[in-house]
């Protein structure tokens, strides 16, 4: 059986590799790994973690076919599982970024959304949320994270139309901290958080979850809401048309 997590660790970082071929889809098994990795480092002295994908994929986001045999009660804990590990990246207590080895939509921007640094990998690779298109509201803190990092008009035209982006254009407003060279995402990834470390750390872990206070209130506020309301939703006869043309699809 494929390991769904793939680890590394240098010098107190450690690399948490999706490894679920083909794509890196998220499903509830990958999302549960997701959590217990997150959790499993931060309470060993982890100074830093790297999330990344693998060669020419990140992740695919959400996946679309398991989730479409799921009933309502599964769906619900799937999305409080979902939205919990968003809210779990954004206030970790230390730093995450996100190693984007390629394509990257939906779901994964979600993830890499809440990351506190993102390099990718040049490329004709596509990166953004594009909820709208599939019949899904885009929920209020991810739309003030993704503002966060790239201002109210881009934030706006891109997530209301439900349109992914190159990741020159992604870089070029904003949501890419980094663009390098495939074969460097993951080292340039390294030496962001690297460099991190080496600050004191109690000053920077406040100072960088202060710069994150107002998206961290927001999930503080409207997790429970978030999750249901998704459940809810998923059930939609436009929703459930949209998806099921995606997996046909795919």
């Amino acid at each position: 059986m494929t390991e769904l997590i793939l680890t590394t660790e240098n010098d107190g970082i450690i690399d948490i590799q999706m490894n679920r071929p083909p794509v890196n889809a998220l499903n509830l098994e990958l999302v549960e790994a997701l959590h217990q990795e997150i959790d499993s480092h931060t309470n060993n002295g982890a100074k830093g973690l790297m999330l990344s994908g693998r060669e020419g994929i990140y992740s695919a986001g959400l996946d679309v076919k398991k989730l479409l045999e799921m009933d309502a009660d599964e769906i619900s804990i799937f999305f409080k599982l979902f939205w919990g590990l968003m809210a779990k990246i954004s206030k970790s207590p230390i730093p995450i970024a996100a190693a984007i080895t390629g394509h990257s939509p939906a779901g994964g921007a979600v993830l890499a959304n809440f990351c506190d640094y993102r390099v990718a990998a040049k490329g004709s690779f596509k990166i953004g949320m594009n909820e709208v298109f599939v019949g899904l509201e885009v929920p209020k803190v991810i739309y003030r994270g993704f503002a966060r990092h790239v201002g109210e008009k881009h934030a706006t035209n891109l997530m209301v139309l439900g349109k992914l982006m190159d990741f020159d254009h992604a870089h070029e407003i904003g949501f890419i901290d980094e663009l390098v060279d495939p074969d460097e995402v993951k080292s340039k990834t390294f030496e962001w958080l690297k460099s991190l470390s080496q600050l004191p750390p109690s000053a920077m872990n406040r100072t960088r979850l202060n710069a994150k206070a107002e998206i961290n209130d927001l999930f503080d506020e409207q997790l429970a809401i978030m999750s249901d309301g998704y459940a809810e939703g998923w059930f939609d006869d436009e929703v459930q048309s949209r998806m099921k043309y995606i997996a046909e699809n795919l």
